[in-house]
């Protein structure tokens, strides 16, 4: 059987879209999409793959999932979701190394953090989030206020190194992991970018050129714009060839309602275009001088 062969039998399953690419690591293939979500994990035995798919799950299977060591490239993703299991209060040296390598790039890109740690099977406290998340993951990211989630993971002896085996040798194979949880979070994290992204539509659409009144207009006319954030302003008039006669406003200003009056006394009668622009609005519209 080949791979691609491989590969649709275990779509047409049980749904795993996983497989070993390379030595150490698994290639997640989603759904496609133009979203360009990664999700990057490490592992010691497995806990933090599952639920680095199950987040994708979540999301309805548009992020891809790298193992660490794959090393994945960055360039190639807008959105990235970060995590990995804990040991002693602390992720993988491969995750840290990652994280300082690749830290300018990342930090703008990430959209959620996560952990897998035992916690001797107790439930997950703000004590865990606080020191596995802020004081760790995030710290090592440089980044604050993001989505984050700590799950319960397992315990699978016979897939750990026997130097660690023998620490657990006490204790029984256990598996707290939940794909529900893990699903949650990953639809939490993208309902979060989602409603930011709607947010910033929302604040530009909300920025507002109207039209001049008196229009048409003899002398003076008073231009009525919007701000729905503090911006950078130019109010500027043209002729209608584009030559810049005056700028009415070019200033910083707070959110709001503003009217500028235009004198046009000195100007001979006909059309000129008003134009309107921040950093994220540009409008233009046109006014009729009569005399």
């Amino acid at each position: 059987m080949n791979r691609k062969e491989f590969f649709k039998l275990g779509l047409a399953g049980a749904g795993s879209l996983a497989f070993l690419s390379k030595a150490n690591a698994l290639e997640y293939y989603p759904k496609a999409s133009d979203k360009k979500w990664a999700i990057i994990f490490s592992t010691w035995c497995g806990s933090s793959r599952d639920a680095s798919v199950w987040i994708s799950e979540g999301m309805a299977g548009i992020a891809n999932v790298f193992d660490i060591r794959e090393n994945p490239d960055l360039s190639l993703f807008d959105n990235i979701v970060l995590g990995g299991s804990i040991r002693s209060s602390q992720t993988s040296a491969e995750m840290q190394a990652y994280i300082n390598s690749n830290k300018n790039e990342l930090k703008p890109k990430l959209r959620g953090l996560f952990a897998v740690c035992g916690n001797m099977g107790q439930p997950v406290t703000s004590q865990q989030t606080t020191q596995l998340i802020d004081n760790h993951l995030a710290k090592l990211c440089e980044v604050n206020s993001l989505p984050s989630k700590v799950f319960l993971g397992r315990i699978t002896k016979s897939l750990m190194d026997a130097t660690t085996a023998a620490t657990m040798a006490g204790s029984a194979d256990y598996d707290n992991l939940k794909r529900s949880e893990c699903m949650s979070f990953g639809k939490q994290v993208l309902d979060s970018v989602v409603a930011s992204q709607s947010t910033n539509l929302k604040s530009a659409q909300h920025f507002n050129l109207e039209q001049n009144y008196p229009q048409p207009f003899n002398q003076i006319t008073t231009i009525p714009y919007d701000l729905s954030e503090p911006s950078n302003v130019q109010l500027s008039i043209y002729s209608t060839s584009g030559q810049k006669i005056e700028t009415l406003v070019s200033e910083f200003q707070s959110s709001g309602h503003y009217k500028v009056t235009w004198n046009a006394r000195s100007l001979v009668a006909g059309t000129y275009l008003y134009k309107l622009e921040t950093e994220k609005f540009s409008e233009t519209k046109k006014a009729l001088l009569v005399k």
